[in-house]
This record gives C-alpha cells, sequence and structure tokens, in this order.
C-alpha cells in the first residue's frame, strides 16, 4: 500500500511480518548484536589511533566501539558487560576499561555510526516520508535557583533532535540524523546539522509550529524535500504572499501531516526502553549515551528488516517451487 493510499486512513506501522521477523530477529541476543556491532563498526574508521608508547591494548579500537554500542544497545551497565563478556565475545574485559573506551568515543564518530547504519537501512527499505522532531531525556544531574525567595532544586534535562524516515510498507523507521543540545535550544537551530548531509528527491518532510518560519521551508527545499509545517496558532493571521501560500500549502496536506505521528514510535521507543534518561553524571558522557541510543535503534531496525525480508524471500520461493511448471 502505497503513501497517497494511506492518507485518509488511520496510519500504522504493523507490517503482517512486523512481530515474527522482530522474535525471529532476537533484538536481546547479546551475541547478535554485538556480531552486528562489529560489522558497523568495521564500515568506519577507528574510532581513536592506538598508542604508540606504552603496554598494547588488549582489544582493538573498534572492538571497544562494538562493546559500547552493545552496551547501550541492550541497556547494561559497565558490571554487566563485564559479566557477559566471556559469553558472547569470548574473553574477559573489565568493567573499567569499558568505561575507558565509552571515555574515548567521540561525537562525530557516533554520528557517523548513524550515517553507516542509515546506509545499510537504505539498501533494504525506501522511507516514504520523513519527520523532524525533538525529546527530552533527563539526567542525574541537578540544578538550583531562587525563584520567590526559594531555592528550588530542578533536574537537569537535554534534548535530542532527530530526523526520522518512515516506511508504511515495510514498517520501519530510520534515524537518518541526530544531535544533542541543552533543554533551552530551539528546533530550528538544529535543522542545519541535521539536513546538511541528507537529500531528498520530494518527499514529505513533516514538522511542528517550532519549524514554522520562511527560512526553514526554504532550507528544508534546499535540500530536496516539501515541507510541510503545521503553522503557529498564536498569529491573528497570515502577514504577506509567503505566509498565505504556507498556509495555504499545509490546508492543501493537512491528512499527510497526521502520518508525523507514526514518527513518535521512534521517540516512543526510547522512552519504552531507557526510560528517556541517562546515567552518566558527565556532560559529554551523557551525550554519547544519547547518541548511541540512536545508534542502537537503527542497529535493531536493520536486524528485524533482514528477518522480515528474508521471510517474505522464504514465501516466495516456496510458493514458486510448488508451482507445477
Amino acid at each position: 500500500m502505497g503513501l497517497a493510499e494511506e492518507v485518509g486512513e488511520e496510519p500504522t506501522m504493523t507490517h503482517p511480518k512486523y512481530w515474527s521477523a522482530r522474535h525471529s530477529s532476537k533484538p536481546e541476543d547479546v551475541k547478535r548484536v554485538f556480531k552486528l556491532a562489529e560489522e558497523t563498526v568495521a564500515r568506519a574508521p577507528p574510532p581513536w589511533k592506538p598508542a604508540r608508547r606504552g603496554r598494547p591494548a588488549k582489544f582493538s579500537p573498534r572492538l571497544h566501539a562494538a562493546i559500547c554500542i552493545t552496551m547501550v544497545c541492550l541497556n547494561l551497565t559497565y558490571r554487566e558487560v563485564e559479566a557477559q563478556a566471556p559469553f558472547f565475545m569470548g574473553m574477559s574485559i573489565d568493567h573499567s576499561t569499558v568505561g575507558w573506551a565509552f571515555n574515548r568515543l567521540r561525537e562525530n564518530y557516533l554520528k557517523l555510526l548513524i550515517l553507516v547504519l542509515r546506509r545499510k537501512l537504505e539498501d533494504e527499505v525506501k522511507p516514504e516520508f520523513f519527520v523532524i522532531d525533538s525529546t527530552g531525556i533527563s539526567t542525574p544531574r541537578f540544578t538550583e535557583r531562587r525563584i520567590a525567595m526559594k531555592t528550588v532544586r530542578r533536574r537537569v534535562s537535554l534534548k535530542l533532535h532527530a530526523v526520522v524516515g518512515c516506511s508504511l510498507e515495510q514498517s520501519a523507521m530510520i534515524a537518518y540524523s541526530a544531535s544533542v543540545t541543552g533543554e533551552g535550544v530551539h528546533d530550528c537551530t538544529q535543522l542545519e546539522p541535521l539536513l546538511s548531509e541528507i537529500w531528498a528527491n520530494g518527499e514529505p518532510l513533516l514538522g511542528d509550529p517550532a519549524y514554522d518560519w520562511d527560512f526553514a521551508r526554504e532550507f528544508i527545499r534546499a535540500h530536496g524535500f516539501k515541507p510541510i509545517i503545521e503553522p503557529r496558532k498564536h498569529e491573528d493571521g497570515p502577514h504577506g504572499l509567503d505566509r498565505r501560500d504556507a498556509l495555504r500549502e499545509f490546508e492543501e496536506n493537512r491528512e499527510l501531516y497526521k502520518l508525523r505521528k507514526v514518527a513518535e514510535g521512534f521517540f516512543g521507543g526510547i522512552e519504552n526502553r531507557y526510560g528517556a534518561r541517562v546515567r552518566c553524571k558527565l556532560l559529554h558522557l551523557e551525550v554519547y549515551c544519547i547518541l548511541l541510543m540512536v545508534v542502537a535503534h537503527n542497529l535493531r531496525t536493520l536486524m528485524r528488516v533482514r528477518a522480515q525480508n528474508k521471510e517474505e524471500f522464504f514465501i516466495c520461493f516456496l510458493i514458486n517451487s510448488t508451482n507445477p511448471k
């Protein structure tokens, strides 16, 4: 069923083979997750260069990165990785070494891993529309402010911005790009870093009123997207020809805009699996952990889509082999 046929109906992301493929892919199997993590890091440069002096490291930088991906994908602690390492990698590793490797990762390297998995998924899935949105991620840090002669203690949060490609046909959501900022950063400021490496062929890009700016629409069109942005409601009416054209364009695509809630499954998955919070207390480690959550989402999606396509191929082969010549 195409995108045009889905508009006007209740959007769904449930493919007939979704649950059987999810169970057969075994996304909680630590061995499978680690193996795919090794394949992913092998397609990218090493996260850091090995030291030339001192005792040589027991594991390569790529292997350290695969261990960190596995840890976040299965929501493990450092000590849980130490306990399960002999099972999924055949060798032991100290929990302090896992923390050392996690601290040596870099933000640009994790964004590169998102790109690598995105390109792998593009061979399996063709997104029909895109959604740009953000969500809050809680941290264990607190801040204090004086309000009305009282000291108020409040938990610090970070903000995950992401562009998600959605395919209703294959029930898949691909994180195309992601960035992490402070909770007070406006969504429009992340348009350039999110869309800088994405070029579309006229696919719709759905966004909430936070992106309702003329420069945002122009930037989105420059990258090949068709912007479908919900107008802000605090304005009394359209002002200028560009504003009127934007309102008319949204009214013409109001039914298509309803598909934006499909991408909430991406952010809802982070809420369900991680509680939308991180355990790290250092800012740079919190950023690494949030980006690794996005890497883990693409990795699990790749496992499930591969299993789904394999089942469809097997059924098609079985039908053709049983037909008389």
